[in-house]
């Protein structure tokens, strides 16, 4: 079992949300600073 959240956008996904490039992150979620993919918890 693992902590990582789903990825918000699995068809744009080319290996694990961890692996995302920047560029990526960028197209997805815009111009947030964090990647709410891998975000483990944030309390």
């Amino acid at each position: 079992m693992t902590n990582d959240r789903q990825c918000e956008h699995p068809e744009k996904l080319k290996g694990k949300p961890g692996d995302c490039s920047p560029e990526q992150i960028k197209e997805c979620h815009g111009d947030d600073p964090t990647h709410p993919c891998t975000d483990k918890k944030k309390d």
